[in-house]
């Protein structure tokens, strides 16, 4: 699963380090928090004369992240083979990626906060943690939080447990790898977010889960390989959070990923469970789905969760309880993930993909986003170990039908999902390009707003839906005002051609709106309603 790490998310295991050795005596002033974009503007060289370095990186998904670029492999062997006169410990999931062997470099095989942990207490040992443990470190590794560059404007994600419930795995899965299903108590969870919370945060995602539905599952009763969901259990923790929510100490409240064979098995149970979320989360949210691929041929060879039509109903069932809309927008859609490179594809999976995602949309389903990308094979999974090369048709056919699917199937959802005049608050600034600010709530998976107005930087702002692009939504900062919005972004607004621009740029500054009136007719009123002097 993500277990996103990339600003503004904080991943659990930095805090969990950093309580390991608080917890094993080391004061709070010996050690130093550091992320990749910090190395980074010093060319990878640590200057400073550590005892230990603990480097910790999380499974490498390739994708664009808006202001903020992922660690990649090179860049922590450049730290590593840079700063030789450090030892340094390797944690995370990336530690399978590392095959350079370094005079200066331990990969951990147990978890690497009980390395730093055993360290601490000056009794090396290298084991998984557990869960006792990490109760204790969670809540006393939240002040590293603090040290963040983005603090206060960060998410953290939270642990709820390891391993896929599944009796079979995927064949690229990589949670498979840890072993058996580990799940954390309520109380913990709770312990730890209230810690969080004293340090001033208020955003989480319970995030760090194969499948949110199967929290607290007994892994008794199975059906197709999928064990029987366990309802209380999440109820119990989503009425908590949701406690929290109500009372203003938490103000962002995001889940990721669901299995779809969980739904399509125990439908009564998933039902409840996904009310029970949907009550608790803050609006706008992404229930991740891994579907991978709608071909019947690479679901048999890769041990995929679901079929196109079993796909379908679990997209039915999250549209049906949480499509409700909460100040314009629905409360929880489900989002697609799609895979590239799988054993068994042809010219024709895509093609099939692309079939079914347009049964979805003419069925009037949404979906809050479809992440399609390339498989990365991680050591140890079953596909790593017999990787399908991949032809030159096979890739074109990936890359047309791709490009189809972003054009036909993405603006037309986004068009729906955030229609002309809904609203989107606390935007926060990322990048300029080319005359436009690009900005982003601090949420899972939220919608990159493109706004034709020179903003400042890490800035907040209340923008206007105005368009849809690919993947991303055109808008204005409120308010919106006619006398000193610039031509271009006047320009972008439905119903005002260029030519109306320079012409309400000549007659400007109006006394009041009744003046402009001529010059504005033809937009649409649930803009207009949001325009002033």
């Amino acid at each position: 699963p993500a277990c996103f790490g990339v600003p503004p998310f904080i991943s659990p295991y930095p805090r969990y380090v950093y309580g390991a050795l608080i917890d094993a005596g080391v004061p709070e002033d010996a050690v130093v928090y550091r992320t990749i974009d910090f190395l980074r503007q010093r060319h990878y060289t640590i200057d400073e004369q550590f005892d230990h370095v603990f480097l910790i990186g999380g499974a490498v998904v390739p994708g664009k992240y808006l202001g903020a670029r992922i660690g990649t492999i090179p860049e922590i062997t450049s730290i590593i083979k840079q700063n030789r006169h450090l030892r340094f410990s390797l944690g995370g999931m990336i530690r399978f990626m590392i095959h350079d062997s370094h005079e200066n470099l331990t990969i951990t095989a147990g978890d690497i906060e009980s390395y730093a942990y055993c360290m601490g207490i000056n009794q090396p040992a290298d084991r998984p943690s557990t869960y006792d443990e990490i109760a204790r470190w969670a809540v006393k590794g939240a002040v590293l939080v603090r040290h963040h560059p983005d603090f206060p404007d960060i998410i953290l994600e939270i642990e709820t447990y390891k391993g896929c419930p599944r009796r079979t795995h995927c064949s690229f899965c990589s949670e498979g790898l840890t072993g058996a299903v580990r799940a954390r108590r309520v109380r913990d969870i709770l312990a730890e977010i209230d810690a969080l919370i004293e340090q001033g945060v208020t955003r989480f995602r319970m995030g760090r889960q194969a499948d949110i539905l199967q929290y607290g599952t007994r892994n008794t009763d199975y059906s197709g390989g999928f064990p029987r969901p366990d309802p209380p259990s999440v109820r119990e923790l989503f009425s908590e959070l949701k406690s929290r929510r109500d009372s203003g100490h938490i103000t962002t409240l995001n889940v990721d990923n669901a299995n779809p064979g969980t739904i399509v098995h125990f439908p009564e149970e998933s039902s409840q469970i996904l009310e029970y979320i949907t009550d608790a989360i803050t609006p706008g949210e992404t229930l991740a789905l891994g579907i991978e691929s709608f071909d019947e041929e690479v679901k048999r060879k890769n041990n995929l969760k679901v079929s196109g039509d079993e796909a379908l109903r679990a997209i039915q069932m999250i549209n049906d309880i949480g499509g409700n809309r909460v100040n314009g927008i629905p409360v929880l859609l489900p989002g697609i993930n799609l895979i590239h490179g799988l054993i068994g594809e042809s010219p024709s999976t895509f093609k099939t993909n692309y079939r079914w995602l347009t049964t979805i949309r003419d069925r009037g389903l949404l979906l809050k986003r479809i992440n399609i990308r390339k498989l990365l094979p991680f050591p140890g999974t079953a596909i790593a170990a017999d990787l399908p090369p991949v032809s030159r048709q096979v890739r074109n056919r990936f890359e047309y039908y791709r490009d189809r699917i972003r054009h036909d199937i993405d603006v037309p959802m986004l068009t729906k999902i955030y229609p002309v005049g809904t609203v989107l608050r606390d935007v926060h600034i990322l990048d300029i390009q080319q005359g436009y600010s690009l900005g982003k709530q601090i949420a899972s998976y939220s919608i990159t707003a493109r706004i034709p107005q020179q903003l400042v930087p890490r800035n907040f702002y209340d923008i206007l839906t105005i368009g849809h692009r690919e993947r991303s939504l055109m808008g204005l900062v409120l308010p919106v005002s006619i006398n000193t919005v610039p031509a271009k972004a006047l320009e972008a607004i439905p119903g005002i051609s260029k030519k109306r621009a320079d012409d309400i740029i000549l007659h400007r500054p109006f006394a009041d709106l009744n003046e402009s009136e001529a010059l504005l007719r033809d937009v649409p009123f649930v803009l207009k309603k949001h325009l002033s002097l």
